[in-house]
């Protein structure tokens, strides 16, 4: 995907922008005055830009186990590349069964960022990018939606995070369950492949096949118990053996 290197490329930028910003503006006797008035003008206009979707319902329930987002169903601070634009410590959660990315304002409203806006962001040290219906229309194997950069190089491995909402009668009360279905992607050459677990890996990788079973069984990879490690391990594996 050309936009995972330009999502990056732009992160980089933006961060190195900032700070030439800041030094730049430091109060000085002649703009000391402005200075404040600058600032507040910046955070409105950057406020009001991501502030432009629709508010987002909480929709658990009372009784339930688990909840829909990613790591955690507190807020935190993350980055954004929306319409364009990075836009840093921003509040947010995302929705996994939604696959809505969320911010929040004032501390408390919750809003929903326009999904064909957001390009990528960043949440607890894991990079999403965006995969569009162009973008899916050339990797059959690659839905719509956002996806979890596992590993970026010669050969990519992504995550698409998942939950499924779900119901059951427990008690003689409803209850709410959340469980994760995450599905994992490789990309070699150029489409993409889901993977699931060794076999599917090593069809994939059919010319290291003998050395990454090797590789597995040396270092007791565990598909059922560690499933996303053992994916990562193996693609790394394969890369290392590329060069």
């Amino acid at each position: 995907m050309k936009l995972l290197f330009f999502a990056l490329l732009l992160f980089a930028v933006s961060f190195d922008g900032l700070a030439q910003t800041v030094q730049s503006a430091s109060p000085t006797p002649q703009n000391q005055p402005s200075y404040p008035i600058s600032l507040y003008r910046q955070a409105t206009k950057t406020e009001s830009h991501l502030l432009n979707g629709p508010e987002y319902v909480d929709y658990r329930k009372v009784n339930r186990v688990g909840h829909q987002f990613f790591l955690q169903d507190q807020k935190a601070p993350g980055s954004v590349l929306y319409d364009g634009s990075w836009y840093h410590d921003v509040p947010m959660l995302y929705d996994l069964v939604l696959d809505q990315v969320v911010i929040v304002s004032n501390g408390f409203l919750m809003q929903k960022l326009i999904q064909e806006k957001v390009d990528a962001f960043v949440l607890g040290k894991h990079l999403f990018v965006a995969v569009t219906a162009q973008d899916s229309a050339s990797n059959s194997a690659l839905p719509v939606g956002f996806y979890d950069v596992l590993h970026d190089g010669n050969t990519k491995l992504l995550a698409k995070r998942i939950k499924l909402r779900t119901f059951a009668i427990e008690e003689m009360k409803e209850v709410e369950h959340y469980d994760v279905e995450d599905k994992f992607f490789v990309k070699k050459g150029n489409g993409y492949h889901q993977v699931s677990g060794g076999k599917s890996v090593y069809k994939v990788f059919g010319d290291k096949k003998k050395e990454l079973k090797k590789y597995a069984r040396a270092q007791k990879l565990n598909f059922r118990k560690a499933r996303e490690a053992s994916l990562l391990a193996l693609v790394l594996q394969y890369d290392a053996l590329q060069k």
